[in-house]
Parts: structure tokens; C-alpha cells; sequence
């Protein structure tokens, strides 16, 4: 029975120094953590660098939409306007609603193909006029008015 424990001595020293040599990556990492002085969460908040601007990403919004639907939410919100694909990247991953600016890429590309956007210059879309009609009446309903607020004009 000795014969097998001492048989297994040199095993269990690798096992040993493997997990000594893990122990002390940990040890360094905890080092770096206290650090940061209570600046620890900035490692762990996600960003995604490109066109000399960091893009803020928020956590993902389970109730939030997702792809084309989620594009077409942001630009529903003004019509008009004429937006840079990066732009768009930057709001959806703002929100929470695009795990990457790929994937925004990506839905945009599909919203061109159905027609529902369209290019008015290079890397620039809008909404196809169809799209525009639909925004427009889904936010020109009436405010609704409080009680006890007049919005009739007063002459002074």
C-alpha cells in the first residue's frame, strides 16, 4: 500500500504546483482590484471602441426589441432625420437593444433589402416614405390634458 502512495507522490506535486501557480494569478488579480480604489466596476463596464468614440453598451433590455424592429423603433422617433449607420450603432447599443455594432449593421442591411429604409448617400439612410407616413400618425395622436390645465393662449 506504501508502494502505491509513494507512487503517486509525483502527481500530486504537479497537481500542486499547477493549482500554487493558479493560486497566485488569483492573488495578483485581487492585488489589481483593491488597486483601483473602488474603481473596480470601470473593468467591467462594456464599451466598444471604433471611429475615435467610445460606444457605450448597455446591459440587454429583455423587453426591448430586437433587430430590424429595434432600428426601425429609433428612427420611427424622428422621421426626418437622415442617420449614420454609426449613430444608430451608438443608440442601440446605448439601450440595450443590439449585442453588437455588427448586428446592427447587419439589420440595417436587411431593412434596405425590404425596402423599409432607404440609402441617400453613402453609409446615411432614412426612412422609406412609406415608413415615414406610418411614424408620423403613431406619434400625432392628441396629448392627453390634465385636469385643471388650460392650454388655450392668454392674452396679457
Amino acid at each position: 500500500m506504501t508502494e502505491n502512495l509513494v507512487a503517486q507522490i509525483p502527481e500530486l506535486e504537479r497537481q500542486a504546483d499547477e493549482l500554487e501557480h493558479k493560486a497566485h494569478a488569483i492573488r495578483q488579480i485581487i492585488a489589481g482590484v483593491r488597486a483601483l480604489n473602488g474603481d473596480a466596476d470601470t473593468l467591467f463596464t462594456r464599451s466598444f471602441e471604433s471611429h475615435r468614440r467610445t460606444f457605450e453598451i448597455a446591459p440587454p433590455d429583455p423587453a426591448g426589441p430586437r433587430g430590424p424592429e429595434a432600428v426601425l423603433q429609433v428612427m420611427r422617433e424622428d422621421p426626418a432625420r437622415q442617420w449614420k449607420v454609426v449613430d444608430l450603432k451608438r443608440e442601440l447599443l446605448r439601450r440595450g437593444w443590439a449585442p453588437t455594432p455588427k448586428a446592427v449593421e447587419a439589420s440595417v442591411k436587411r431593412l434596405r433589402v425590404a425596402e423599409k429604409v432607404i440609402n441617400v448617400s453613402y453609409g446615411w439612410y432614412q426612412l422609406a416614405p412609406e415608413e415615414r407616413g406610418r411614424a408620423e400618425t403613431e406619434f400625432d395622436e392628441p396629448e392627453e390634458v390634465r385636469p385643471g390645465l388650460d392650454r388655450t393662449p392668454q392674452l396679457v
